[in-house]
């Protein structure tokens, strides 16, 4: 008996769902359509990302090309076309990125820092991270001591846990020094040395404490 009242609970419960869905074909329909639609437009979206990064790289790796097979102006206008078609994408950065330590490495330091400061508003961390910390350097390089403590006090407050952190502090002690702030160099010195004994700039602090106390 009890078995028979189950049935007839559950036959009663499904009608009424079907019921339910009739009456509200409409809506329901419509929502259905709506669902398709957004995943529809979610997996076209996400194989259109995924077309741009693979062709993004690819110019990336011609721009490479260019730049060992063709010489500079080859190379940096092929990072030029690369950034034109794919503004704002990771290979777009990489190549500004790689371009400008190109640059600093002949000592264009200006031109280098004009890109550097560019890639400061770069979507990709890593990128931001590395531009800001050879943002220093370069500026560093040009004697521009003050904006070089300035750009690395800003990054390394805002980026208290980086991976970069023990060059951001070397860079900022030597700018200091080379500024004639010996006071401020030797207390970063001091700082390298408490928190990354052991490291080459952990060695490098050591005699320049050493170096500054005389």
């Amino acid at each position: 008996m009890q078995n028979t009242n189950q049935n007839e609970s559950l036959t009663l419960f499904v009608s009424k769902a079907l019921d339910a869905c009739k009456a509200h074909a409409k809506p329901l329909l419509a929502v259905v359509i709506a669902l398709a639609v957004l995943f529809g437009g979610v997996s076209l979206y996400s194989s259109h990302k995924e077309k741009v990064r693979q062709n993004s790289w690819a110019l990336f790796y011609n721009a490479q090309i260019a730049l060992m097979s063709q010489g500079e102006e080859a190379g940096f206008a092929a990072i030029d076309a690369l950034e034109a078609q794919y503004p704002k994408s990771d290979a777009a950065y990489y190549a500004r990125l790689m371009q400008a330590d190109l640059l600093f490495t002949q000592e264009n330091f200006a031109q280098a820092a004009d890109i550097y400061k560019t890639l400061l508003q770069a979507r990709n961390s890593h990128v931001r991270t590395i531009a800001a910390v050879s943002l220093g350097g370069a500026q560093q390089a040009v004697k521009d001591y003050d904006a070089s403590v300035r750009t690395l006090q800003s990054f390394i407050a805002e980026n208290p846990s980086s991976f970069v952190l023990p060059q951001a502090y070397f860079t900022l002690a030597v700018s200091q020094e080379l500024s004639g702030n010996k006071a401020a160099a030797l207390e970063t010195y001091k700082k390298i040395l408490e928190d990354y004994t052991k490291t080459y700039f952990g060695v490098f602090a050591k005699d320049k404490i050493a170096q500054l106390n005389k």
